[in-house]
């Protein structure tokens, strides 16, 4: 039963596995989120604004009467803000740590954008196959070329305080 439900969880539109505990994609169906349930999943964190043409109506809803914790932080498509961004990623950083995350957004473009930094920065993995991951789902235009820079930088200079703070 186990693994007909993690071969149906494959059809989510452009689901990929990230670790164990933190899975994404673009917006499952109300038939979807009983399947990511049932296979162990506890908390849905979606990044799509509720106007997008896929989006799920009353997700919120479904996802509570299924038992599932729904959190949602809308990020704009043509103006992303790099401080919901780094947001984002602290709190999936959090949450899985304790509990299976299903991770999304309209189609995974936003999502993927994130994970290309959760990688490197969260999870220590290389750029080049963070990249490879990344361009799976789509090229990112300039603004979220730009997003995404905006939020490195931050991670990084994260990362040398506290390579700093280590050698004191």
């Amino acid at each position: 039963m186990q693994n007909r439900i993690d071969e149906a969880l494959t059809d989510i539109l452009n689901h990929v596995f990230i670790h164990e505990h933190l899975t994404t994609s673009g917006q499952p169906t109300f038939e979807q989120l009983a399947q990511i349930k049932a296979a162990g999943f506890n908390t849905i964190v979606n990044l799509a604004l509720t106007n997008a043409s896929n989006h799920l109506p009353n997700e919120d809803k479904i996802c509570l009467e299924l038992g599932l914790d729904y959190i949602h932080i809308p990020l704009l498509w043509d103006c992303p803000n790099p401080s919901t961004g780094l947001l984002i990623l602290d709190l999936i950083a959090y949450l899985v740590q304790e509990q299976k995350v299903w991770l999304h957004c309209a189609k995974n473009l936003r999502v993927s954008s994130l994970m290309y930094l959760y990688q490197q920065y969260y999870l220590g993995i290389d750029i080049a196959i963070a990249d490879i991951a990344l361009h799976e789902i789509w090229e990112p235009d300039a603004t979220w070329t730009g997003f995404m820079h905006a939020i490195q930088l931050q991670l990084q200079a994260r990362q040398s305080t506290q390579e700093i703070s280590q050698i004191s």
